[in-house]
């Protein structure tokens, strides 16, 4: 009995699919305020012309560095770093919301994960929310359009379903 070339892609392609579901029900379900830590905030300086309605808020800095190493699934946006000819990705920031990066200033360096793909992202469109799952590292890197305090070689990405 033969089996095709077929046979062999399509169950290796499921086999690739179901490892990468695995590896998501196995991260942990992050949300962007995850990333920002408790105590490490920026006070603004006070105006005495205003009662503080008026004020800015505080900012927030650094990394949380428990979650160095972590399996981690976070949704976000692709804002794509290169492009091959064939429209495929291998190196994003995921932001927390659409326009990120593209629109200045860029959110905070602890709210933009820089993430790698060993295999390219097919980039079908940067305006769906995808699920990223991978190792979370607390890493310091800079693109041409941001900082990011995080980074992640993606294992798995899925569509957001809102």
């Amino acid at each position: 009995m033969t089996i095709s070339n077929r046979v062999i892609r399509r169950g290796l392609a499921v086999t690739l699919v179901l490892g990468g579901i695995a590896v998501a029900d196995d991260a942990r379900e992050l949300t962007w305020d995850d990333l920002i830590p408790d105590s490490r905030m920026i006070e603004q300086p006070g105006d005495d012309s205003f009662d503080g309605a008026f004020s800015l808020p505080t900012l927030p800095t650094g990394v949380v560095e428990e979650l160095d190493g972590v399996l981690v699934k976070i949704p976000g946006f692709i804002v794509p770093l290169d492009i091959s000819t064939e429209g495929k990705v291998s190196e994003f920031l995921l932001v927390p919301y659409f326009g990120a990066c593209i629109h200045f200033p860029p959110p905070p360096a602890n709210q933009i994960v820089y993430v790698t793909a060993e295999e390219p992202l097919d980039l079908e469109s940067t305006w769906e929310p995808i699920w990223a799952t991978g190792e979370l590292k607390t890493e310091f890197r800079e693109s041409d359009l941001a900082y990011s305090g995080y980074t992640m070689a993606v294992q798995a990405t899925e569509k957001y379903e809102y």
